[in-house]
C-alpha cells in the first residue's frame, strides 16, 4: 500500500526544483526565493525534476543538517522512501549531509549554499520577510561549491584568509581577509548579491570592506577588531583523485532477516550483464566516499524500499566515514557517476552514431531517433538550474539605457540584444513583477553605472515591490530567455542599437547558432574568421551580395530552424551549404580554410561522455580535482588555476597565466594521473592537450558556447564586480 500526503501530489508536476522542510515531522515547503538556503538544526527533501521528451526523471535528495535530531533525520528518510514509492520507483535517491553534498546537488544552487544558525525547533522559519534590521555573519568557504556558513557575529570568527559577509539589513558588508585572492571576493560578491537581490528583493546596498579599512557602523556592531587567525586551509579534506578508481561490487540479499553481501566482482570496470533485474547491488566506491545501490526492477519490493538503510548499514559495516555519500538507482534511472564503473555501458533507447537506436527490450518498434527538441517552452530540462516563476505567457516590456533614461525598444526586435548595450527588461505576471537588466560585454562603465541607476528607478516607480535580477551577457537565465516565446536569443557582438549612435552594420558577418544544456536556442555573433566554425552547431555567414546557412555533421533540426529565423531578421536569402560540400567562394570569403572544431563526438547526438570541467591542485602534496558543478562557461576558467577539460577522445590542460609554477611543470604527469585513476578503464593513450591562457585553439573553444576572444584582455574579475553593483 502506497502511503500518501498532500505534498506528494505537488511533487515532481514540472521540471525544475521543490523543496520541503521537515517541521514537526510534517513537510512544508521552501519558497523558491529561499532555495539554496539550509537551517543547520534541520532536515529537508529536494526534488529535481527534468523532462526529457513526454517523461519525467527525478532526482530526490533528503539533506540533513549537523544539528538535525535524529527524529527529524528519520523523518526525511522516511519521507523520501514514501515520496519514492508515490512515484513508483522511479527516483534516483540521494543522502546529503551538511559540508558534504553530492556534486549533483549543489550544482542546483549556483549562487552557493547558505547555512543558517538554528532551526525549526528554535522557532526558525523560511519567510521571506524583507527584514532592514537584519544582524549575521556568514563564514565563507570554497571556489567551485561556496558554502556560506552562519557562525557568531564576532571578531573571534574572522581570519585573514577567508571572505565573510556581515548582513546587517539595508547594508550588507562583503569582509576580505588580506589573503584572500580575487576570485574568492568574487565568489562571496556572488553571494552577497544574491542576499540582496532574494532576501531583501534588491533594496539593500552592498559594500566591500578590505581588512584594516572597516568603517565606524562595523566596529559599533563588531567592536575593536583583535589581531586575527591567520587561517587554515582545509583542502586535504578532499579524497586523492586516485580513490575515484577503486570499486567492488556486492550483491545484497536479506532473505535470512538480515543484510547479507555476497561480492561479484573486485576489480572495475565491471561488466553490465552482472546487474540482475531480480537482485539489489551495492557498488562500493567508499575509498572515495561514495555508496551506491542498484534496485533491479524485479527485485524484493521490501528490498527495494529499504535500499537506503541497507547502504547505511553497509557504510557503517564496512567502517567507512559516517559522511559518505550514498545514492540508490532504480533500474533504467543510472546516473553517468554511476555507469562510469561499467566497460560498453548501452542505455536503454541509446541512439548510435546519426540516428541508429539500441534496443535492450522489446518496449516499442523505434528504428531511428531525430533529435527532438519541439517541446522548447514546454520546458524540457527548462529550470534545471534556474528558478522558473512561469512559462514566460505574461507582459515583457523592454528598454535600451541611454543617458537621457530608459528608451523604449521596438517589440519587433525583442530578444535582439546588442553587445555594445544595456537593457531593462520588465516582466509583469500574476504574482508580481520582475526587472531584469541586462549588460552587453562590450557596455562602457558609464552604461553599467546608469543601468543600475534607472533599474532602481524603475522599481521604486513601480512601488518598489518588484524582484530586481542582473545579468551579464551569456549567463541569461532560462525564464528571461522564455520570454521572447519561440524566437531564439540574438545577440550581435559589440555594436549599439540606438539610433543616433549607430554605426553601418558590418559588411561581413558571422553567426553561431547553438542549443545549450537548456534546450535553448542562442544566435551569436562571432569572429569573423574560418576558426570559429564548429561540426556541432549552424552558422549563417552574411556577406555584401550573397549569404550561406552552413549545417555542421552534428548539427540538430532546432539549430536549423535558429538559423531559418535568423536569415528572416537579417532580410538575406542564404545558399544552404553541409559540411564536407562547400564551395571555393565560402573559404575564400572567410580568408581560406582553417582548422576549426571538428571533433567526432561533437558530431555525434550521444551525450553519454559528457565535457567535464575540473580544477586541480597539489598545494597539499596530493593530486586534488575538484569538478565545476552544472554547465561549464568561459568564466569558470580561473586565472591562478590549472584547468582539466575531459571530453573524453582528449583530455585538455587548460593553464591559467597566474597559476603557479609547480602545478605549471606538474600539469602533464596531472592529466595522466587523472585518466589512469578513470573508474571506466579508459585508454590510458588518451590524447592530452596542454594550451595556455590567451591562446587557445579553436579545439578547445570550440566546446564553449560564444567563446569571447577579448576575455583575457582586460580585468573581467574586476568588471563582474562592477556588474554586481558593489560599492
Amino acid at each position: 500500500m502506497v502511503l500518501y500526503h498532500k505534498e506528494f501530489d505537488k511533487a515532481g508536476k514540472e521540471p525544475g526544483i521543490q523543496i520541503w522542510r521537515v517541521e514537526r515531522l510534517e513537510l512544508a515547503p521552501v519558497p523558491k526565493s529561499l532555495h539554496g538556503s539550509f537551517y543547520v538544526g534541520d532536515a529537508y527533501l529536494v526534488m529535481h525534476t527534468t523532462a526529457i521528451k513526454n517523461n519525467f526523471t527525478y532526482n530526490l535528495h533528503f539533506w540533513l543538517g549537523k544539528e538535525c535530531s535524529q527524529d527529524e533525520s528519520s523523518a526525511a528518510a522516511i519521507f523520501t522512501v514514501q515520496m519514492d514509492d508515490y512515484l513508483a520507483g522511479r527516483p534516483v535517491q540521494y543522502r546529503e549531509l551538511q559540508d558534504y553534498e553530492s556534486n549533483t546537488f549543489v550544482s542546483y544552487f549556483k549562487g552557493g549554499l547558505k547555512y543558517q544558525a538554528g532551526g525549526v525547533a528554535s522557532g526558525f522559519t523560511h519567510v521571506i520577510t524583507n527584514n532592514l534590521s537584519a544582524k549575521r555573519l556568514l563564514h565563507l568557504k570554497g571556489r567551485r561549491v561556496v558554502r556560506a556558513t552562519e557562525v557568531h557575529l564576532s571578531w573571534d570568527s574572522f581570519n585573514k584568509g577567508d571572505c565573510f559577509i556581515i548582513d546587517l539589513g539595508a547594508v550588507i558588508h562583503q569582509w576580505c581577509g588580506s589573503k584572500c585572492n580575487r576570485y574568492e571576493r568574487l565568489k562571496a560578491a556572488q553571494v552577497a548579491a544574491g542576499i540582496r537581490d532574494d532576501e531583501r528583493n534588491g533594496r539593500a546596498k552592498l559594500i566591500v570592506v578590505e581588512e584594516g579599512h572597516e568603517p565606524q557602523d562595523l566596529i559599533q556592531v563588531l567592536g575593536t577588531k583583535p589581531e586575527l587567525k591567520e587561517g587554515n586551509d582545509d583542502e586535504d579534506s578532499v579524497a586523492d583523485v586516485s580513490n575515484r578508481k577503486m570499486a567492488k561490487l556486492y550483491m545484497v540479499s536479506d532473505a535470512s532477516g538480515s543484510m547479507k553481501v555476497s561480492l561479484v566482482s573486485s576489480e572495475n570496470p565491471f561488466s553490465p550483464d552482472m546487474l540482475l533485474n531480480e537482485e539489489c547491488f551495492i557498488l562500493d566506491n567508499g575509498a572515495d566516499r561514495k555508496i551506491f545501490v542498484w534496485k533491479g526492477k524485479n527485485a524484493n519490493p521490501e528490498e527495494r524500499k529499504a535500499a537506503m538503510k541497507t547502504a547505511e548499514g553497509f557504510i557503517a559495516k564496512m567502517g567507512y566515514p559516517s559522511n559518505s555519500q550514498i545514492q540508490v538507482l532504480p533500474e533504467g534511472g543510472e546516473t553517468p557517476t554511476f555507469k562510469q564503473f561499467f566497460k560498453n555501458w548501452k542505455d536503454l533507447d541509446q541512439s548510435e552514431g546519426f540516428g541508429n537506436v539500441y534496443v535492450t527490450e522489446s518496449i516499442a518498434k523505434i528504428k531511428q531517433i531525430e533529435f527532438d527538441a519541439s517541446k522548447l517552452h514546454s520546458c524540457p530540462q527548462m529550470a534545471a538550474n534556474h528558478n522558473m516563476v512561469d512559462n514566460g505567457s505574461g507582459q515583457t516590456e523592454i528598454f535600451r539605457v541611454e543617458s537621457n533614461g530608459r528608451i523604449p525598444v521596438d517589440p519587433a526586435t525583442y530578444g535582439q540584444f546588442y553587445g555594445g548595450d544595456c537593457y531593462i527588461i520588465l516582466y509583469t505576471y500574476k504574482s508580481g513583477q520582475i526587472i531584469y537588466t541586462w549588460q552587453g560585454s562590450s557596455a562602457t562603465k558609464d552604461e553599467l553605472t546608469m543601468s543600475a541607476f534607472l533599474t532602481v528607478n524603475l522599481d521604486q516607480s513601480l512601488g518598489g515591490a518588484a524582484v530586481q535580477v542582473r545579468v551579464t551577457q551569456g549567463k541569461e537565465p532560462s525564464h528571461l530567455l522564455s520570454l521572447f516565446k519561440d524566437k531564439p536569443l540574438i545577440i550581435y557582438q559589440n555594436g549599439t542599437s540606438r539610433k543616433e549612435g549607430q554605426t553601418p552594420a558590418p559588411a561581413q558577418r558571422l553567426f553561431q547558432v547553438r542549443k545549450n544544456l537548456a534546450t535553448i536556442t542562442r544566435i551569436v555573433e562571432v569572429d569573423f574568421d574560418a576558426q570559429s566554425l564548429n561540426s556541432n552547431d549552424v552558422f549563417v555567414l552574411k556577406l555584401p551580395n550573397a549569404a550561406y546557412f552552413w549545417v555542421g555533421k552534428g548539427a540538430s533540426s532546432d539549430e536549423e530552424r535558429g538559423a531559418q529565423y535568423l536569415t528572416t531578421v537579417l532580410q538575406c536569402k542564404a545558399t544552404r551549404i553541409t559540411e564536407g560540400k562547400e564551395p571555393d567562394a565560402f573559404w575564400n570569403s572567410l580568408g581560406g580554410k582553417k582548422q576549426y572544431q571538428t571533433s567526432a563526438l561533437l558530431q555525434s547526438h550521444e551525450v553519454y561522455h559528457q565535457p567535464r570541467l575540473f580544477a586541480c591542485s597539489n598545494k597539499t602534496g596530493c593530486f586534488i580535482i575538484e569538478e565545476v558543478p552544472g554547465e561549464y562557461t568561459q568564466d569558470d576558467l580561473a586565472e591562478d588555476d590549472v584547468m582539466l577539460f575531459d571530453v573524453w577522445d582528449q583530455v585538455f590542460v587548460w593553464i591559467g597565466k597566474d597559476a603557479n609554477e609547480v602545478e605549471k611543470k606538474e600539469s602533464v604527469k596531472s592529466a595522466k594521473h587523472y585518466i589512469e585513476s578513470d573508474p571506466s578503464g579508459r585508454d590510458c593513450r588518451t590524447s592530452i592537450v596542454v594550451v595556455k591562457q590567451g591562446f587557445e585553439p579553436p579545439t578547445f573553444t570550440g566546446w564553449f558556447l560564444a567563446w569571447d576572444t577579448s576575455k583575457w584582455s582586460g580585468d573581467h574579475v574586476k568588471k563582474a564586480m562592477a556588474s554586481l553593483k558593489v560599492a
